[in-house]
């Protein structure tokens, strides 16, 4: 796994390269992983990477899911999650987690010269919608173990990259879900943002350039219409009852 995302961090950083000449960047998005850990699953969290490997193991578990995206033309904006329970089962213990490994201005700087900050994560567990949990450090290519607690379904709430000891950075926010009810749908909305919205920060000092990353994460029911059919027979029948007692009166 490790091999895989090495080599297609290597393949976009030379596209980039390559698209220089016509276009540049503020961020260059290497990759970004929803993690779903529950105790049904096992151990290990479930992850999708939808910008990177392409690594899909949702639907095999019966997590149906839709990603949107929202970004400008410098990699800011939103990035959405849709995920419905169709697994027959309901979930317990369930954490949502958003990863994301970018680079600012990559094309003067080299990956090492950044760090990261905790600004603030306020959520107080699975009762609200803010994040619960969060890790800042190196992506896990040289010393960074916070893919490793993404897969453990686990994060530190460590920044391992401060200011003073900048390197390669890479961020991750949880969401503590509690119980995920078969069908229904978790929605996830994680923003990168040149404003200061809480959550972590990623700098960059050579630019004197930073964004932000936070989110919100909350569980929705799934309500059924009727059929336009079966609801019609159902007002009729509402208003032949209603008739019924008018004669019987």
């Amino acid at each position: 796994m490790g091999l895989i995302r090495k080599s297609y961090r290597l393949a976009v950083l030379v596209v980039t390269l390559m698209l220089w000449s016509s276009q540049a960047y503020s961020i260059v998005i290497f990759q970004h992983s929803a993690f779903i850990h529950s105790s049904n699953f096992g151990p290990d969290s479930l992850e999708e990477t939808v910008i990177g490997t392409g690594l899909n193991e949702f639907s095999g578990a019966g997590l149906n899911f839709t990603f949107t995206q929202s970004l400008d033309a410098n990699d800011f904006g939103r990035l959405s999650w849709q995920v419905t329970n169709n697994t027959g089962s309901d979930l317990f213990d369930v954490s949502f987690f958003g990863f994301l490994d970018a680079e600012i201005d990559e094309i003067f700087n080299s990956f090492f010269n950044e760090s990261g900050a905790l600004i603030s994560v306020l959520g107080m567990g699975a009762a609200d919608s803010a994040a619960d949990f969060w890790e800042i450090d190196e992506p896990g290519f040289v010393f960074g173990d916070i893919f490793d607690n993404l897969q453990d379904g686990s994060l530190d709430n460590a920044n391992g990259v401060p200011a003073g000891s900048e390197d390669d950075v890479s961020l991750a926010l949880g969401f503590d879900i509690g119980t995920f009810l078969s069908g229904q749908r978790l929605l996830v909305s994680l923003d990168l943002s040149l404003s200061d919205i809480g959550g972590l920060r990623h700098s960059d000092p050579d630019s004197n350039s930073r964004f932000y990353f936070n989110g919100n994460a909350a569980l929705q029911d799934i309500v059924d219409v009727p059929e336009p059919g079966i609801l019609l027979l159902l007002i009729i029948g509402l208003a032949g009852l209603s008739i019924t007692r008018k004669l019987s009166s």
